[in-house]
């Protein structure tokens, strides 16, 4: 009888690999899911911790627009990477060097009235030195572009002056694109939903 060589055919090996690739596939698939799903959460914890910290500045201050220290706290849309760092500022007591580290803002913790910081975020939290399109100091999402926020003008106080009275944050989301501006909905994640 002749002996049978124990080797792998051709065939049998390109089965193998076929079928390992079918399921790295699978595995791929169900861990890019879940990675998109946690950086969901992450950014919806990153606005609910910042919806928290403006709740509690305007229970201190009085208002949303307050004085505080050498800042006045920026209303309406915050457009631009001077504002949203202005209110990282005024709402941590802390400003962000261009070398990434941080200083305290003795001009707030010194005013009397600021009982914070409201605000201690991670450093994955805000925009890095000099490794984005965004100036540094700014809260992001998972995807690294910033938060968007508009405190609004909705009602007068005693004085009958119009007074801001509320906020929206929001995050591009997934595709990276402001669609509450375009369309209102898509997969952008807010505060208000």
């Amino acid at each position: 009888m002749a002996s049978r060589n124990k080797a792998f055919t051709l065939i049998e090996l390109l089965a193998v690999i076929a079928i390992i690739s079918i399921l790295a596939g699978f595995v791929y698939t169900g861990a890019e899911k879940a990675i998109e799903k946690a950086k969901v959460t992450k950014t919806r914890s990153t606005i609910d911790s910042l919806a928290t910290a403006l709740f509690n500045f305007e229970r201190d201050m009085g208002s949303y627009d307050a004085d505080v220290g050498n800042e006045k706290m920026p209303v309406g849309e915050l457009k631009n990477d001077q504002d949203r760092i202005k209110l990282v500022r005024i709402l941590t007591g802390k400003e962000m060097m261009p070398d990434g580290s941080f200083q305290i803002a003795r001009d707030i913790r010194e005013d009397q009235r600021w009982n914070g910081p409201y605000l201690d975020p991670k450093p994955k939290e805000l925009t890095p030195k000099l490794v984005s399109r965004f100036k540094p100091g700014q809260l992001v999402d998972a995807w690294g572009n910033p938060l968007m926020i508009r405190i609004k003008y909705e009602s007068y106080d005693k004085m009958m002056r119009y007074r801001p009275d509320s906020f929206e944050v929001w995050s591009w989301g997934p595709n990276e694109t402001d669609e509450i501006k375009e369309s209102g909905s898509g997969d952008d994640i807010t505060n208000w939903e």
